[in-house]
Order: structure tokens, then sequence, then C-alpha cells
């Protein structure tokens, strides 16, 4: 609730009854292994970091055409993570030779997930 929270008061920070966490609650936190079968945006972006290169520059710019596709109404939320496996199937990842190596991996990152629209 406190990220929704600051979301909706930017810039200004209303008072929050949301209790402050302090070194001792730290201390209970328990954490789990994400699903990611559930999330298979993050399974994937796991695997964009394992190949290196510029898969990651296809994956955030996928992830980011995706997501203002959903955005302007051209797609629907459940579509993002297969537009992102798209680009990074359709793209192969490589070692760079130049920064204008990764912005060309990300203009057709971007340019395939725009193509592949479903509405």
């Amino acid at each position: 609730r406190l990220p929704i929270r600051y979301a909706l008061t930017y810039p200004k920070r209303l008072a929050s009854p949301v209790k402050r966490l302090t070194a001792s609650d730290l201390a209970t936190l328990h954490f789990e292994l994400p699903d990611t079968g559930r999330f298979p945006a993050l399974r994937m972006a796991y695997e964009a970091l394992r190949a290196g290169g510029t898969a990651t520059a296809v994956y955030n710019a996928a992830n980011e055409a995706a997501v203002s596709a959903f955005l302007q109404g051209k797609t629907g939320f459940i579509d993002i993570p297969d537009a992102i496996e798209g680009a990074l199937n359709a793209i192969p990842a490589r070692a760079p030779d130049s920064f204008e190596e990764i912005l060309e991996a990300d203009s057709r990152a971007r340019e395939h997930v725009l193509s592949h629209i479903t509405r």
C-alpha cells in the first residue's frame, strides 16, 4: 500500500498510517524464491542476464514497448511476456562491439514488438 500511496500523492508525501520498519522487523522477514512459472517475464530477465551481450537490451526494449502498447490499449497485460519472449527469440544475443550495436538491438526489439501487437 505504501508505494501506491507514494505514487498517488507525488510529489507531496502525506502522512502514512503504515508502520515504519525497524531493524528488528527486518530480522523476522522471510523470503522465498520467486515463482518464475507464474512470472515468466522474471524468468526471461534472468535468462537475458545469463545470455549476456545485447540480450538485456532486447529484453528491456521489448518490455518497454509491450508495456507502452498495453497502456495505450493496444494489447493485453497478459500479452506482455509473450511480446518479450518473441523479441528475445527473434533477435539473437551477441557481444556488442559498440554502443551503437546496443542501440540497434534496442531498436530492433521495439520494432519487433510493435509489429506483433495482437490488438
